[in-house]
């Protein structure tokens, strides 16, 4: 008997109308970060991986501070959908999605992400 296994991974979304805004609210997120409850959560997560090289931590730091380490999907409705569209073809079966404000930014990522990605294939119309 073959079983599927499928995966999940998680992925934080800044999506704006120009790649500029999204990477200058990925600034302002990490600008704005809480450096001592970040240290101790990577403090927590990481208490036991002393090897990392220290550039990749810098890189994991700052996914921890903007989404919590989830994958970045930062930019257009069109780099993220990309983005979306990269994760199916490495192999995840689909990806939560975080937003720093759902309710103001989902409205955005479904009216200009998913209609993309409707069209790519990757989601499937409930009608």
């Amino acid at each position: 008997m073959n079983k599927i296994i499928k995966v999940l991974t998680f992925s934080h979304v800044i999506c704006r109308p120009t790649e500029e805004e999204a990477q200058a609210e990925w600034d302002r997120q990490l600008n704005n970060a809480d450096h001592g409850a970040v240290q101790h959560l990577i403090d927590t997560l990481f208490s036991f991986c002393k090897s990392f090289p220290p550039d990749l931590f810098e890189g994991l730091r700052q996914r921890i501070v903007v989404g919590h380490g989830g994958f970045p999907l930062v930019g257009t409705p069109e780099q993220v959908a990309e983005g979306l569209i990269r994760l199916k073809q490495t192999g995840f079966s689909g990806s939560t999605l975080s937003f720093l404000n759902y309710t103001k930014e989902f409205p955005y990522f479904r009216d200009h992400v998913m209609p993309i990605l409707r069209e790519k294939g990757l989601l499937q119309s409930s009608s």
